[in-house]
């Protein structure tokens, strides 16, 4: 039967561990271990694919959960069909964010106390009654309210459990894609759906937006509970950590096409075993380095697509193309694509590639959209044309950058803070969207200039974060998650 493991001889290699990390595993003969890496030319990806299809399964609920999230999120930052009838107060448009907010914390810091599986159809059935309570009420503020309350609880209460789990559950050769396939990539869906609803919605129909939002919602809460019922699997590191070895042996082999006990088994329990007992003193102290580096990239990522982004493609799109709804879907599409072509190539091209290309590129791209409104307070037909076609293609770019986000939160941090660590980035990332929102878009009216500072300070933020990246961000593609930790450890990446 083939394993995860082959030999050297069937085009695998060995990718030593260097430094200090060596010291310390080669200190105890038991935690000796060969980290195989694939051949990317001659791997049977299907092959592969298909046998670790129960680690994406294994999440996929989530997934389903963040989409709803996504969906909230162009909700929230504008992306809206705007009715007359219904009243949105900054309240309705914000409250998404504090639950949000007030789920990561929990979730990050008592999520422990329970099983992942009954985590999630908690958040599920959550997701399933708040889309239920928005689509039976039509025009009514507080439904909409009661709703967009609990997707945000149910999206921040699942966030940090599940980029841990999934780091924990995935094959080394995978998880990059795992993760990011599971937060980034649903969520970027969600928001191209609600992009083209909101353009594409009959504001004189009885059965509003915020309703289909709610249907929606209520549709994938229902298949997400189904899910985490059905597919929901432990960590295997959790029941390590617990004393249950029959358990852990018993979640691996669950994790992989066919299910049995193999050889491979006992190795990849071995591995996890080598990973609980040297996370075991390793705390705040340990996560610091990492949790500067994931809160900035995740504030950045807020910054990327906000409310004043919506704003400025408002105002160029109209300007230039009307009531065209064209420029808004080629803007979510770009976005969509830019997210889902990284995220699945986040275990051939490595985290660190597309992470510097996409900030170089779309801070390069934000700074020249900046120039077309500095220094006039009124733009020609060609300057809202050229910012339109900026703001297109870097949003892009901006997909790419920020897809690896998700692997990197789930690989930087020591495992017994990890939750935590991963909420406090989470937790910000609202906070920068809360505080956007409180702009006051109407006192910017027609004047560029206010755009022009935003997109400056966003660009030259986004170039800083490169060369910031270039020293402090590891590459931790084909690596376990002992060894990405060692790495995150080391405030500045040594050359390789």
């Amino acid at each position: 039967m083939q394993t995860d493991r082959p030999s050297p001889d069937d085009g695998f290699h060995v990718v030593p561990i260097h430094g200090d990390a060596e010291q310390r595993i080669h200190s105890n003969s038991d935690r000796q271990r060969e980290l195989i890496l694939q051949n990317s030319q001659s791997s049977p990806c299907c092959n592969l694919d298909l046998r670790n299809q129960p680690q994406a399964n294994a999440v996929g609920a989530a997934a389903l959960i963040f989409l709803t999230g996504g969906i909230h999120i162009a909700w929230s930052i504008g992306f809206d069909s705007s009715p007359g009838e219904l009243e949105v107060t900054n309240h309705i448009r914000i409250c998404w964010f504090i639950a949000a907010i007030i789920g990561a914390l929990l979730g990050g810091f008592f999520s422990r106390w329970f099983p992942y599986k009954t985590l999630i159809e908690f958040c599920s059935l959550l997701t399933l009654t708040g889309g239920i309570v928005m689509a039976v009420n039509s025009m009514d503020p507080d439904a909409l309210l009661a709703g967009r309350y609990m997707n945000g609880l149910a999206n921040g209460l699942a966030i940090a459990p599940t980029l841990a789990m999934a780091g924990e559950l995935s094959v080394f050769y995978k998880r990059g894609t795992t993760t990011s396939a599971a937060e980034q990539w649903p969520t970027t869906i969600g928001i191209f759906v609600q992009i083209m609803c909101s353009k594409s919605w009959d504001v004189q129909s009885e059965f509003t937006e915020e309703q289909f939002q709610g249907l929606l919602s209520g549709v994938l809460g229902a298949i997400a509970l189904l899910l985490a019922f059905l597919l929901s699997i432990e960590s295997p590191v959790d029941m390590l950590e617990q004393g249950n070895e029959q358990g852990a042996i018993l979640a691996v082999s669950r994790l992989q096409k066919p299910r049995a006990v193999s050889a491979d088994t006992y190795d990849q329990v071995r591995d996890h075993r080598t990973y609980v007992d040297h996370h075991r003193s390793m705390g705040w102290r340990h996560a610091l380095p990492a949790l500067v580096r994931m809160s900035v990239l995740r504030a950045f990522y807020a910054l990327s697509l906000s409310m004043i982004v919506t704003f400025t493609l408002a105002w160029t799109s109209t300007e230039v193309y009307g009531d065209s709804a064209g420029p808004y879907v080629l803007f979510g599409f770009l976005r969509l694509m830019g997210s889902f072509t990284t995220s699945f190539a986040l275990d051939s091209l490595g985290r660190k590639i597309p992470l510097l290309l996409g900030l170089v590129i779309s801070g390069g791209l934000a700074c020249g959209l900046a120039s077309r409104f500095a220094g006039s307070r009124l733009l020609t037909f060609w300057d809202n044309r050229m910012a339109l076609w900026l703001l297109l293609i870097y949003q892009l770019f901006a997909g790419i950058a920020f897809a690896p986000s998700s692997s990197f939160l789930s690989e930087a941090f020591p495992r017994r803070v990890k939750r935590p660590c991963i909420a406090i980035a989470y937790t910000l990332e609202m906070i920068v969207q809360l505080g956007i929102c409180q702009v006051d878009l109407s006192a910017i009216g027609s004047d560029g200039s206010y755009v022009a500072v935003y997109f400056f300070s966003l660009g030259g933020l986004l170039l800083a974060g490169f060369l910031f990246s270039v020293w402090f961000m590891p590459e931790t593609k084909d690596t376990t998650l002992l060894q990405a930790q060692f790495k995150f450890q080391e405030f500045v990446i040594p050359p390789a």
